[in-house]
């Protein structure tokens, strides 16, 4: 029964993650995140529910615009997927819920602000302020009101000063506002090792971009190089996400090192 629940918990996260798509393509363009059917991009014909059943049409079509054979991106089924996963994580942490509906939807909108980020280079401070609006329910429940504000002020200080002396060259301003309320969401001391970590899984890509700028010098100018802008925010929300997620062996580690 537990493991039907998961799947179904994990088709809905889907769901919810093919609105996000469309919140990624439509938002700050004019059009309606709401109303307003699907089209191809290439050819502009209206979508069929069959061709927008997540991940599975873009598998069925191989990829594939039904109707002109145009190829779909992949970002469509990628982030129907994250956020399957992000349901199901979720769902295995605190159940079916109240509290599962709360920290999903949490994680969806930091999700949606550094996919958001990855796509256009800028963090959105109205899908950011959705996940701020959780991240201050959050803080006002723990308690902790002392340690987690001075922490947070402090974290986002330190990045505002990354960003102030670097003139924007190591970060932008946006991840200052970021970094808050995460460390806001998660508390003293996860914010502390979330931030940590984040820099950590930032340094790994950047490793692993120059390990492939090396194999392979003529596709990576194309895409990506050491000089390219990588934006901060989907590490932050990767490193928040795993410092939630492993929230007690974590807290048991920091207690055991430095308390």
């Amino acid at each position: 029964m537990q493991i039907l629940f998961g799947f179904i918990v994990f088709i809905f996260g889907t769901i919810i993650g093919s609105f996000l798509n469309v919140v990624l393509l439509r938002k700050n363009t004019g059009k309606s995140l709401v109303f307003g059917g699907s089209k191809c991009f290439s050819c502009g014909k209206n979508l069929s529910a069959r061709e927008l059943i997540p991940i599975l049409s873009f598998l069925r079509q191989r990829g594939k615009c039904f109707h002109c054979g145009s190829k779909i991106s992949w970002q469509y089924p990628l982030v129907e997927f994250l956020t399957g996963l992000i349901a199901i994580s979720v769902y295995s942490q605190v159940g079916l819920g109240f509290s599962m509906a709360f920290y999903f939807v949490a994680f969806a909108a930091l999700f949606l602000v550094s996919a958001y980020d990855f796509k256009h280079k800028i963090i959105d401070s109205q899908l950011l302020y959705i996940f701020g609006a959780f991240a201050v329910v959050v803080f006002f429940l723990r308690g902790n009101y002392l340690s987690d504000i001075i922490s947070s002020a402090s974290i986002a200080l330190f990045f505002y000063l990354l960003w102030f002396f670097s003139g924007g060259k190591w970060m932008g301003r946006g991840d200052t506002d970021v970094s808050f309320f995460i460390s806001l969401f998660l508390g003293f001391p996860l914010n502390l090792s979330s931030i940590i970590l984040s820099f950590w899984i930032g340094g790994i890509w950047a490793i692993i971009l120059l390990l492939l700028s090396q194999i392979e010098r003529r596709f990576i100018s194309r895409r990506f190089h050491l000089k390219s802008e990588i934006p901060l925010a989907p590490f932050m929300a990767l490193a928040a996400f795993f410092s939630w997620f492993f929230s007690s062996p974590l807290l048991f580690l920091l207690d055991k090192l430095f308390f």
